[in-house]
């Protein structure tokens, strides 16, 4: 069973991702090959985020609605199909961005597990965007950019990066109209989340007892949320303070002060 907030193994599976569209797969087969490493993203950010019931079920179901649809587009090519595709694909990457933020703002202190989420729910805003704006220039027939030539999916996530970090070397700018607005979209989006999430890192941040750790690493290893069982021992580590017992141990506690009498 996977582990809560396994978003290290999250991570490496976007790493895969953004190599696949980077490189760019040649042959009528590589629309299901990123088909099932993008696809299976989202159902691992369900789950390593806790999110179970329904919205995994839709999730899992979108996932195979987008295999049967990139097998198609192998048997028989096509670029409205693969806009189809790539446009499911984009709402499957933006629903595990949502699952990812939904868990790690419940964090109650900041831990290697909420740092590699937040570096998750970023590469996934880029990634969210590279498949919609792949999609667009399939669906539309016409080029996502201004200048001229054939653009693959290498273009794509390059572009889709750069604007996000608002580095924009100026190589690539988007058309007018629609991808312009998608540009800038992307480039609020990134720069949002980052003003957010570190003030949200920098409120959370609090040392962490050694007792605490261990709890959360026996919870993980149990399969158990490690953030109810952080809260948990750090409640009890605070019984256990050095003021527990502080009434036991002292002599006035329980004299007759109260009433008036002498000790």
């Amino acid at each position: 069973m996977l582990a809560a907030d396994s978003y290290g193994l999250l991570l490496t599976l976007l790493v895969v991702d953004y190599v696949i569209f980077s490189v760019g797969l040649p042959g009528a087969w590589a629309p299901v090959v990123t088909t099932l490493c993008v696809g299976l993203t989202a159902p691992l950010a369900f789950r390593t985020s806790l999110v179970r019931g329904p919205m995994l079920r839709a999730v899992q179901l979108a996932v195979a609605v987008a295999a049967a649809v990139a097998i198609v587009v192998a048997i028989e090519p096509s670029d409205r199909g693969r806009g189809v595709l790539f446009a499911i694909l984009s709402l499957l990457v933006l629903a595990s961005p949502i699952a990812v933020v939904s868990r790690i703002i419940r964090h109650t202190r900041v831990t290697l597990d909420t740092l590699l989420g937040s570096i998750c729910v970023y590469v996934l805003i880029g990634l969210v965007f590279t498949c919609a704006d792949i999609a667009v220039q399939l669906v539309s027939g016409t080029s996502y950019f201004a200048q001229p030539g054939e653009h693959g999916p290498p273009d794509f996530i390059y572009f889709s990066f750069i604007t996000m970090t608002t580095v924009g070397y100026g190589d690539l700018s988007p058309a007018h109209g629609l991808p312009r607005t998608m540009a800038v979209l992307e480039a609020l989006a990134g720069q949002i989340f980052l003003v957010v999430m570190v003030s949200r890192l920098v409120a959370l941040f609090t040392p962490m007892r050694r007792s605490v750790r261990l709890a959360m690493r026996q919870a993980r290893a149990r399969g158990m949320d490690p953030q109810e069982e952080e809260v948990a021992a750090d409640g009890d580590s605070a019984a256990v303070g050095p003021d527990a017992g502080r009434e036991r141990s002292d002599p006035v506690a329980h004299t007759g002060d109260e009433d008036g009498l002498e000790p």
